[in-house]
């Protein structure tokens, strides 16, 4: 008499998602956006995306928002002696041509992907050093890219409020608005203000759904995930305010 042999059930792959799909997924169900992700990245659309909001928003309040703010920092350097009136007036004609426009536009499209870049290696260090996970810096890249797109909503106000005041100055949609608006810069008021800024609503959301990517895509557990990723996130956070308040004017 023969045995029959017993059958291992043959695992079929994720469906891949389509972008517009997993887009959907991420502001919906996040924790059902990641199973595709493991074997093939799909990080290039969102972050071409991002990146099309991001520089198209500055280009669309470049004369509106910008260049107002600029002169206005402008002003208060030829009242306080630090910037000749005529080297205000030659920035001016040459910040009122295209020229400068696109000059603003490229330099931010290049500084976007290169953030994305560098919060995409923290994510790596911490989900594949600080966790002892598996995951690749492809699977970081996957989780940031794909997470900021909660992001859009705060990005989206954060312009409109700009285009209304006329400034990016005194926006604040985290904890920062809670620092009043000092007479004089003081770096140390712009360094807490920025940092402050980190605990916000939206970078909540954000960080949320990254720690449930990281899961996803690693199988380790979501609170442990959460602690490593909010620790660098705030560590991130005090190191950009750092370097802000050390490169603004002030005492």
């Amino acid at each position: 008499m023969s045995s029959a042999e017993p059958t291992v059930p043959v695992l079929s792959p994720p469906v891949r998602l389509s972008p517009i799909a997993r887009a959907v997924r991420i502001f919906a169900r996040p924790a059902t956006a990641w199973d595709d992700l493991v074997e093939r990245g799909q990080w290039l659309p969102p972050l071409l995306a991002s990146l099309v909001l991001w520089a198209g928003l500055q280009a669309l309040c470049f004369d509106h928002v910008t260049v107002p703010m600029m002169q206005d920092a402008w002003n208060d350097a030829v009242s306080a002696g630090r910037m000749e009136q005529a080297q205000m007036d030659k920035m001016m004609a040459f910040f009122s041509g295209p020229t400068a426009r696109w000059i603003v536009v490229g330099q931010q499209a290049i500084f976007w992907p290169i953030l994305t870049l560098l919060v995409a290696l923290v994510v790596w260090f911490g989900g594949g050093f600080v966790l002892g996970t598996k995951l690749r810096y492809r699977h970081a890249l996957d989780v940031v890219c794909w997470s900021g797109l909660v992001s859009w909503p705060a990005i989206v106000l954060t312009f409109a409020l700009a285009w209304q005041r006329q400034t990016f100055k005194g926006i604040h949609l985290g904890l920062g608005a809670l620092i009043p608006e000092g007479e004089t810069p003081d770096k140390l008021r712009t360094g807490i203000t920025m940092f402050l800024d980190f605990f916000a609503p939206f970078e909540a959301w954000r960080i949320a759904v990254a720690v449930i990517g990281v899961a996803a895509l690693t199988g380790a557990p979501r609170r442990n995930v959460a602690w490593v990723l909010v620790a660098l996130y705030l560590a991130f956070g005090a190191f950009l305010a750092a370097v802000n308040a050390l490169f603004n004017p002030g005492a």
